[in-house]
């Protein structure tokens, strides 16, 4: 198993300790649109039906998937996060690194992500997804980004409060003083579409949400 930064991160960030109260604090962190944002990635993906969501965490894509009869397959490289999405979702899954596959070339209609971009070596995964998906699958990434403008003011008041809500929420208290600083120092949506083009990909696309504190990059294998 590859091991550098991005990793570590992951390891610091999402632990035994954190992953039965997940689903509860993302959606309420995010004020719902954590849901909504995962809607978006079903439509770009409704016509494929063998689907592999890379950093499937706890599952709540995945059963969101499942729900509307997709085959799933989840990988995710915290072992009590997927330890929560078997006790919701009966699929197989593994615990690994998307930027190693565990899977025979060609496997799958579609690849999906939500907030795995910013930890990952983007090329070695985009190269596994065109390794791994079939002709014509579709290949989503969707992760936070950071915000310019006026929202940039709110964004920091709402970090400011998540660092305070830290020191009541002990299991993630880590995540809420860190978290803001991993999105800033992150160029995801530009290295993902530079690592989309350079392996080939077609209808490379881009979309920011919710005044541009998430984006989603999907693309197609010819």
């Amino acid at each position: 198993m590859l091991v550098h930064e991005g990793h570590a991160q992951t390891m610091r960030f999402f632990t035994r300790a954190n992953s039965d109260s997940y689903d509860l604090i993302l959606r309420l962190a995010t004020f719902g649109q954590d849901i909504a944002w995962k809607h978006e990635i079903i439509r770009a993906v409704t016509n494929r039906s063998q689907i592999l969501e890379l950093a499937c965490g706890t599952g709540i894509l995945s059963s969101m998937l499942a729900e509307r009869g997709k085959s799933v397959t989840g990988i995710d490289l915290t072992f009590e996060y997927l330890l929560t999405l078997k006790r919701k979702l009966k699929a197989p899954i593994a615990q690994g690194t998307a930027e190693v596959l565990p899977y025979r070339d060609e496997s799958f209609d579609a690849m999906v992500s939500s907030y795995l971009a910013k930890y990952v070596d983007v090329q070695k995964v985009v190269d596994e997804c065109w390794r791994v998906l079939r002709p014509g699958g579709i290949v989503v990434f969707h992760d936070f980004t950071y915000p310019r403008g006026l929202i940039l003011n709110l964004w920091n008041v709402y970090f400011e409060l998540l660092r305070l809500a830290g020191r009541f929420v002990i299991p993630w208290k880590v995540v809420f003083g860190q978290l803001d600083d991993v999105i800033k120092k992150s160029d995801w949506v530009n290295q993902t579409i530079s690592a989309l083009k350079n392996d080939k990909f077609q209808n490379v696309n881009c979309r920011c949400y919710t005044a541009g504190t998430s984006a989603m990059v999907s693309a197609q294998k010819p």
